[in-house]
């Protein structure tokens, strides 16, 4: 094949995601030119070494394996092979606060520089009041950790352990409420009291409700939203029977409670009346209210894309407005405490992408290799200050 023919057979090709490899291509991209760091003039004989990098760089970060495929299918495929790879390896975080997140190997916290901890061979880690502690399960035990990994306690119960979520601090005193199998428990912070709360709930993680007192939102084994006082030992309300729901959560001042389902996002108000409902033409994976607002970031999951939108808690059915959109499965949601951030867990790129509600981003890549498996955030999982 001549040079000519060569080239004219490369014009022809449109390779398999084209349009989304163009994308990847400029987030990256963006990505590094926020990143960069002011360089001295070098000697203008090292620039065309720059540029060949740059371009070597473009390559491996937007070239996947089935663009290379049909290229070589359309000039012919030759003995050399070649291995495309984009690593990040400086871990970061744009906002303060701590980052908790869990992995196969076990949950971590991460500082706003970079520094990690690994907690541990636990489960289901979730923050105290003000990040002062971190509650976690194991195999068979439900244990307290202070941010450096130190057990603070431990308490063995039998079964399967999940969703462990800590109450807001009250005089002094909290709560932990799990659930064990298909039972829910509640335990006093310091791991005296533990109390059965239901005998028959659904895998729904528990959320407690901000400000005073102790108030619990549940989904029973019937698909009911309960929302039940601990003090007072009495249920305040509870929702009609609704479709699976996945997520329960309240905005900071206690006066919105979102419910999460497959594909719609209910909103009620604090004495349970329904505020509205929202539906979608895709999975929503998750959802969290913005730090002290009651505006509500959803992560949808399209066929071959994945979005994240952010509506009005108020009026959730109104007009959403799509923050970002990017080829692929994105698998975890986080809001930065200071509500600038959003932290969307980019799965199928091994990726975290930071983006703000005007559509700045930042990515970081190379997460599960850095971390021992692709991690997933908890609810309100970036915490407070840098440290406790």
């Amino acid at each position: 094949m001549t040079d000519a023919e060569l080239r004219r057979a490369l014009r022809r090709i449109h390779p398999p995601d084209e349009l989304g490899a163009e994308r990847r291509a400029w987030m990256l991209v963006r990505a590094a030119f926020d990143e960069r760091e002011p360089a001295t003039r070098r000697p203008q004989v090292i620039r065309p070494l720059l540029v060949l990098a740059g371009a070597v760089a473009l390559i491996a970060a937007v070239v996947n394996p089935p663009v290379l495929n049909a290229i070589r299918d359309a000039v012919g495929r030759t003995t050399e092979k070649k291995v495309v790879t984009y690593k990040q390896a400086l871990f970061s975080l744009p906002a303060q606060g701590r980052l908790l997140v869990n992995t196969a190997r076990g949950p971590w916290i991460i500082q706003p520089g970079g520094a990690r901890r690994l907690l541990g061979h636990y489960r289901d880690a979730s923050w105290s009041p003000r990040g002062l502690f971190v509650a976690a399960v194991g195999r068979h035990e439900l244990v307290a950790l202070q941010p450096n990994g130190t057990v603070r306690w431990s308490l063995a119960r039998s079964g399967r352990l999940s969703s462990p979520r800590w109450s807001p601090e009250n005089d002094g005193s909290t709560w932990i409420a799990y659930l064990r199998g298909t039972t829910l428990r509640i335990v006093a912070g310091d791991s005296n009291e533990d109390t059965l709360l239901d005998g028959a709930v659904a895998t729904t993680p528990p959320a407690w409700k901000p400000g005073a007192g102790f108030v619990l939102s549940y989904v029973t084994a019937a698909g009911r939203i309960r929302v039940y006082d601990v003090g007072t030992q009495k249920t305040l309300w509870h929702s009609l029977r609704l479709p699976k729901v996945t997520e329960l959560a309240w905005s900071d001042d206690g006066t919105r409670l979102l419910a999460l389902t497959r594909r719609s996002l209910i909103v009620f108000g604090g004495r349970g009346q329904r505020i509205g409902r929202a539906y979608f033409r895709a999975d929503a994976v998750a959802a969290a209210f913005e730090p002290g607002s009651h505006r509500i970031a959803v992560l949808l999951r399209f066929p071959q894309q994945s979005a994240v939108q952010v509506r009005d808690g108020d009026t959730p059915a109104a007009a959403a407005r799509t923050v970002f959109n990017a080829d692929g499965r994105f698998a975890t949601l986080a809001w930065s405490p200071n509500g600038r951030w959003l932290l969307a867990g980019w799965q199928s790129a091994d990726a975290f992408m930071f983006v703000t509600p005007g559509g700045r981003q930042r990515i970081v890549g190379d997460i599960a290799r850095q971390l021992g498996g692709f991690p997933t955030v908890p609810q309100a999982g970036w915490c407070c200050s840098a440290s406790p």
